[in-house]
């Protein structure tokens, strides 16, 4: 079985060096490189039903798996609970299986969640999970595809990140986000109003060591490329 040990950092590492829950969803899978080291900084692993099948490959046991267990094999679900894992059906249509997900989270009092496979063929799906990242009160979600990693940002939000040159960033009101001020940048602002129909920023580039970022209120999606873009995405 492979332990839950830390992998070595690539150069860009956008994601927390320790949190308290990995979710796996049941979308494109992540790398084995990704999932595993990400699996050593949490302090839980949770699959999302169909998810159960990216950490059985990696042979990742979970502490967790949640949903309504139409998409999980057989052979990987007997595997999870002869290793531990705690099953939570939950075979409500009315939530998808990523809103199950954070809804255990919060009865883990779980604060800070990283999530992986929410992409696939349905760009629904990753909208429905960008929707209940940002309405999840009490959690701070990171999101990623084999691509972008994604940050939705609710409330007042002060950050900074080490995004090497060669990557780019996009910030997008969502729907919209108030006095919003980014810094480090090639193309930087101050006190923006970011909204769906208004101002934002695509395919931005760090120019300093240190990109910040602030809101004061609202809804917004921060987006930044897992690698460097020769064009923009």
């Amino acid at each position: 079985m492979e332990s839950k040990s830390a992998v070595a950092a690539s150069p860009f590492d956008p994601f927390p060096k320790s949190f308290d829950a990995l979710l796996v969803a049941n979308g494109s899978p992540p790398t084995r490189k990704l999932l595993r080291a990400l699996a050593g900084r949490a302090s839980c692993v949770i699959a999302l039903d169909g998810g159960l099948a990216a950490l059985f490959r990696c042979g990742i046991v979970p502490d967790h798996v949640v949903g309504d267990f139409d998409s999980a094999p057989e052979r990987p679900l007997r595997w999870a609970v002869k290793n531990g894992a705690q099953l939570h059906r939950r075979p409500s249509a009315d939530k998808p299986d990523f809103a199950k997900g954070l809804d255990l989270c919060k009865k883990l009092k779980c604060r800070r969640v990283v999530a992986l496979g929410i992409a696939g063929e349905r760009l629904d799906h990753v909208l429905s999970a960008l929707h209940f990242s940002l309405s999840a009160r009490g959690l701070d979600v990171t999101l990623a595809t084999k691509e972008i990693v994604l940050f939705p940002l609710r409330g007042r939000v002060r950050r900074s990140l080490n995004i090497p040159r060669g990557h780019t960033l996009s910030w997008f009101g969502f729907p919209e986000a108030q006095s919003c001020t980014l810094a480090g940048v090639r193309w930087p602002f101050t006190r923006r109003r970011l909204a769906a129909e208004g101002f934002h920023s695509l395919s931005n580039e760090p120019k300093a060591k240190t990109v910040h970022l602030q809101q004061r209120s609202g809804r917004s999606l921060f987006v930044v490329s897992i690698r460097p873009q020769k064009t923009p995405f």
